[in-house]
């Protein structure tokens, strides 16, 4: 097995599948693995191996332990080169993790000086003087500030890292061609995508970089000038068609997914789960399936698209975090919607779309889906994907930010 070019480790699957989209972009065959691999028969002959882990929002000593188990097994198959990915919106709290991963992995490398780059322009998420932005707005006061597991109350990226990593923390400015802060990490300026082409460049000879998605791809392509992609076995340009019933599953609340299920449900049915009324999760899944076959049982409608949502009702979300907490009102959502899509694939479902980075870990691992391949972007940083093992189906995992009010509709139709 040929080492691959780059291996990769995302704090979460929406980000591992954006980044997976962003590499197949500069023409690298990717394989996605959920969890760290116990085999390796599916990475032969890879450019990239990306390893998605779900600890964004876990205990930062839990984030580092399975950040570091990915980087050894990336290691065993001969990466020389890593990317660490987080959410282009910088999600993490004032304790990690983003802080104590990057050191943690700085320190297994022997690596000096670590750059941080979570522009994405193409999605309006820009860094400007070491501030984030959305679009025109600074990270504080978008509806990020508002995140229930990791509210962003400080678009200052600066000094945001300064109190999670244990590394002095510079600013990257904009032309700047050294890094004459010395050692340390380094939160770069980036507006335009010449912007990423230049800090990706500044980083040709890196063992680690870390960022979102968009500097992923600059750097893939600096590395590629450096040595031809490989031609392997598996293609990463498309996947095949499965064709079937498809349901949408969206556990995220953020203001897009709500927009987006406001959308869909002006021509498809939707169903709103409530998890403050009393009901166990059993029932609320029992009810949510028995709610699908109703609609499928007409044969004008076997495999008509539904959607399943728990935060589209701003309110309903509010009484639910009063009612439970935050953290334990979003874990009841990821085992419900986890319960739910075990017992949909059981029904024949084989298309799934899931919105929210924490929802789609939890079905994701519900399910036991090890790897997939890499198939037709949706939407800038989502793509279809399609199993390598049982349960074989087509998965689209979104960002609850990612994607325009119709995005659910311009996964149906990228999926024919």
């Amino acid at each position: 097995m040929t080492a691959p070019l780059l291996g990769c480790i995302a704090d979460d699957y929406t980000g591992a599948t954006d980044l997976c989209s962003m590499l197949v972009r500069s023409g690298l065959s990717v394989v996605l693995c959920f969890g760290v691999p116990e085999k390796t028969e599916s990475l032969k002959d890879v450019d990239a191996v990306v390893i998605a882990l779900k600890s964004r929002s876990i205990a930062p000593q839990d984030a580092v332990a399975q950040s570091l188990a990915a980087l050894n097994f990336l290691q065993t198959i001969g990466a020389e080169r890593f990317f660490f990915k987080y959410c282009s919106t910088f999600d993490s709290t004032p304790q990690g993790n983003i802080g104590p991963v990057a050191d943690a992995l700085s320190d297994a490398l022997n690596v000096d000086r670590v750059i941080f780059c979570p522009a994405f322009p193409e999605n309006g998420r820009t860094v400007y003087m070491g501030w984030l932005f959305v679009g025109a707005m600074p990270l504080h006061e978008s509806s990020m500030k508002d995140h229930p597991l990791n509210p962003m109350t400080d678009s200052n990226l600066v000094r945001w890292l300064a109190k999670q990593s244990v590394r002095p923390v510079h600013r990257l400015a904009f032309g700047e061609a050294s890094f004459s802060a010395g050692r340390g990490n380094y939160i770069a300026d980036a507006i335009t995508d010449t912007d990423l082409r230049r800090v990706a460049e500044l980083a040709h000879d890196h063992r680690l970089l870390t960022g979102g998605s968009a500097i992923a791809k600059h750097w893939a392509d600096v590395l590629l000038s450096q040595r031809p992609p490989r031609v392997g076995e598996q293609s990463n340009s498309n996947t095949e068609s499965i064709a079937g019933r498809t349901v949408i599953l969206a556990g995220s609340c953020s203001a897009a997914t709500q927009v987006q299920v406001r959308e869909f449900e002006t021509s498809h049915p939707v169903y709103h789960v409530d998890v403050t009324n009393g009901q166990s999760l059993d029932e609320i899944s029992a009810e949510a399936l028995a709610w699908c076959q109703s609609h499928w049982n007409g044969a004008t409608a076997i495999n008509q698209p539904l959607l399943i949502c728990s935060g589209a009702n701003p309110d309903r979300v509010a009484a639910a975090r009063a009612l439970f907490g935050e953290t334990e009102s979003a874990q009841m959502t990821e085992q419900l919607f986890s319960m739910i899509a075990q017992q949909l694939v059981e029904l024949g479902v084989s298309r799934l779309i899931v919105a929210g980075g924490e929802t789609s870990g939890a079905v994701m691992n519900a399910l036991k889906i090890q790897s997939v391949r890499i198939g037709k972007e949706i939407t800038p940083g989502v793509p279809w994907v399609t199993s390598l093992q049982p349960p074989y189906l087509g998965i689209a995992l979104k960002s609850g930010n990612f994607g325009g009010p119709r995005f659910f509709f311009d996964a149906l139709e990228a999926a024919t």
